[in-house]
């Protein structure tokens, strides 16, 4: 199958890589960079951390710091005001997916006429969006080397993407020391974003020999660091393996596409405000065992990698063990089962079933999934 792959131009990594930040600056040529974060960023040591090497190399700067989680419409708008009065001429994302994906969509309606809503879907810009430095401080959406965006409309509940490859970041600085405050909670739910990037790129239907490489290998470097990381986030090694790992499944789902599991937490997530990550897990032991006839071949290579021995199992054992092996990670890193776990009723809203049904993780899963089908899986996370 023929493909083209798209990469991130530039990976800075490492402990203290956020020293490098003013020679990235100077390196696109930017003289006074905006700083795109949230408040828990704001009123926490990391921003301090940022701007004080900035200060130091005398880079000027500009602050916006009112990223919210899944950030609407109002947001984004705002951010490119700010942009604009500031004279700003580069942008620094700083912070989660939520922070990333912001600066992305700040980065082209800063250089383009219309609104967000003229941009949803597959995008090409006119004029080329503003460069952007991108230094993720939890690994789990892999924003900072992908062609995504996502915004939400909180009128509707809808989660909405953009995509192009003129969003992709200029330089991703994946710096280990960012992430040793995180919560335990936080920690859980941004890795099982990143592990089910790099399982669902593998089955995608769009994966190929390059994608699928790099989603094993950030399946190796995730699946036995998260839950040690959730235990000692302070534990420098496992936060750059977990930082990798993001970084690879992005790079990997990027090229290769997602599946059903994206699909049906896409909703869900706008519609309860939930962590993206904790939406995806609620629908991965369910997507696997509907897909597994589908791709029984690929079930054996990734219980193989995850490092459980299949050896004198059928195709499909392989597949039952998977399922059991995933499940058994979700609980030792205490990931609820379902909604009422965490105290929410749900009840399927028809618009749940047409936003999953929109989605384009749907065409690049293993199995097609009807209407009926899709109810039955939103169905079962009650």
């Amino acid at each position: 199958m023929a493909y083209e792959f798209l990469g991130p131009r530039k990976i800075v990594a490492g402990e203290n890589s956020i020293t490098s930040v003013p020679n990235e600056v100077r390196s696109l040529k930017g003289m006074k960079p905006l700083i795109v974060t949230d408040s828990g960023i704001a009123n926490t040591g990391l921003l301090k951390r940022l701007t004080s090497i900035l200060d130091q190399e005398k880079v000027h700067y500009g602050i916006f710091s009112e990223v919210e989680p899944d950030p609407g419409f109002a947001i984004v708008e705002k951010g490119k005001r700010v942009f604009l009065e500031s004279q700003c001429d580069l942008l620094i994302a700083f912070g989660g997916g939520s922070s990333i994906d912001a600066a992305k969509i700040i980065s082209f309606l800063a250089t383009n006429e219309g609104g967000v809503r003229d941009y949803l879907g597959i995008a090409v810009f006119k004029n080329d969006p503003i460069s952007i430095i991108a230094i993720p401080t939890t690994a789990g959406t892999g924003s900072e080397v992908t062609h995504n965006a996502i915004v939400t409309d909180k009128d509707q509940k809808l989660k909405l993407i953009i995509r192009s490859s003129q969003m992709i970041p200029k330089s991703a600085i994946l710096d280990p020391t960012l992430l040793n405050s995180l919560p335990p909670e936080v920690i859980a739910n941004t890795g099982m974003d990143a592990f089910t990037h790099a399982v669902e790129s593998f089955f995608s239907l769009r994966s190929n020999l390059m994608t699928q490489q790099l989603s094993l290998s950030a399946v190796r470097l995730i699946y036995p660091s998260l839950i040690p990381f959730k235990e000692n986030p302070k534990n420098t090694e496992l936060a750059s393996k977990m930082l990798h790992g993001s970084c690879l499944a992005g790079i990997a789902f990027t090229n290769g596409g997602l599946g059903a599991v994206h699909a049906l937490a896409h909703p869900i997530g706008s519609h309860y405000h939930l962590p993206h990550g904790l939406s995806c897990a609620l629908f991965l032991r369910q997507v696997l065992n509907e897909n597994k006839e589908a791709a029984l071949e690929k079930y054996g290579v990734l219980l193989e990698t995850l490092g459980i021995n299949s050896q004198g199992l059928s195709p499909e054992k392989f597949a039952e063990k998977l399922i059991e092996a995933v499940d058994a990670f979700m609980k030792r890193l205490g990931i609820p089962a379902n909604l009422s776990a965490i105290g929410i009723k749900h009840e399927i809203q028809p618009m749940m079933i047409e936003d999953a049904l929109k989605s384009p993780g749907l065409i690049a899963n293993p199995k097609k999934l009807d209407r009926n089908k899709i109810e039955e899986l939103l169905r079962s996370i009650r």
